[in-house]
């Protein structure tokens, strides 16, 4: 990563320093011209102004950064609350920042990391498909959490810590279909993601392509976002246009909107329709009914992802690649296929 300072910037404009402060400042005397080539150029470096070099040489002394991509995912609110308290018995403070999901997380870290200089990263949520020059443009260690990147990058500079989500989704479409539903529905993030729930939504199709059973495109909705009424309106979408006795939706939040479309409708959880999510959230666990869903070990994996980071910071130790299992969580939502 090039620490670019406000004089680099100048020079590479070919205009004063007091004229790049003043675009940063946002004064109206730059003529639009010169500030449209000063704003390209600090855009084009990811250059971040330093507003407080007292405070960023106290930050970088033992800060850690979380970038949490997809915020109102319930799911992450037990794992933030341990990595915040393992950071801190170790005298590390912990920096939150959100990105949306729609943002780059990457772009983010890199100018988080010039502003504020932390120790480490962990990523929550992401996506795959990030460049291997873009990654090395981090030069601190980073952990990636609940994914990882593509194996074309090289796994030996990065760490991360996830479930097993395409056997996860397979072994969805599985318990289904061994319970007597033949007809099955699926609702995804986005019909273009490269993320997560890409795994879990091809690893469940892959099981019902391997056991001969029927499906097509009237039986895939995706919701754009992770919330209770993107999950309410895929839903819908799925009952105007399919027939199914059983669903799984790639997050419990998806799952919880969806059982509430399902009830609006009149049909009954699990009578008529079994209703399975992915997370294991406490929502899930006291809604009516409870949800049925792939639990993920969001305890121990937010455990393992900092004692993974802080070694790494401290000795340099190896990167490391966990994979935890999924387990199913039947819940009261799931039951067998009554038409069987």
């Amino acid at each position: 990563m090039n620490d670019l300072t406000i004089v680099d910037i100048a020079r590479l404009a070919g205009v004063s320093v007091s004229t790049v402060s003043r675009v940063i400042n946002k004064h109206p005397d730059v003529n639009t011209q010169t500030a449209d080539k000063v704003q390209k150029i600090i855009e084009e470096h990811d250059y971040v102004p330093n507003n407080s070099a007292r405070n960023l040489k106290r930050e970088s002394m033992k800060a850690v950064a979380v970038i949490v991509k997809g915020f109102s995912n319930p799911f992450f609110t037990a794992m933030l609350g341990i990595i915040q308290q393992e950071l801190e018995q170790s005298g590390y403070t912990m920096l939150l920042t959100q990105v949306e999901t729609d943002k780059d997380e990457v772009s983010a870290a890199i100018s988080l990391c010039k502003e504020k200089k932390p120790r480490g990263l962990i990523f929550m949520g992401g996506n795959f498909t990030h460049t291997p020059e873009k990654l090395a443009m981090l030069d601190v260690p980073y952990v990636m959490l609940t994914f990882t990147m593509h194996w074309d990058v090289d796994r030996n500079t990065f760490s991360s810590v996830t479930v097993d989500d395409y056997t996860a989704g397979y072994n969805v479409a599985r318990i289904l279909a061994e319970s007597g539903h033949s007809k099955l529905a699926v609702i995804g993030s986005n019909a273009n993601d490269v993320s997560i729930s890409h795994l879990r939504v091809e690893g469940f199709c892959q099981y019902i392509k391997d056991a001969g059973l029927d499906f097509g495109n009237s039986q895939i909705a995706y919701a754009g976002e992770f919330s209770y009424e993107a999950g309410y309106n895929a839903a819908k979408t799925l009952l105007e246009k399919s027939e199914f006795t059983g669903i799984f939706c790639i997050s419990d939040i998806l799952a919880l909107g969806a059982v509430r479309a399902l009830y609006d409708a009149g049909i009954s959880v699990p009578d008529e329709i079994s209703v399975i999510g992915f997370d294991g959230i406490d929502e899930g666990r006291f809604h009516i009914p409870s949800l049925a869903s792939m639990y993920q070990p969001d305890r121990d994996m937010a455990y393992e992802t900092v004692r993974i980071l802080l070694n790494n910071i401290r000795s340099g130790a190896k990167h490391r690649h966990l994979v935890f299992d999924a387990e199913f969580y039947k819940g009261e939502s799931f039951a067998p296929c009554k038409d069987v």
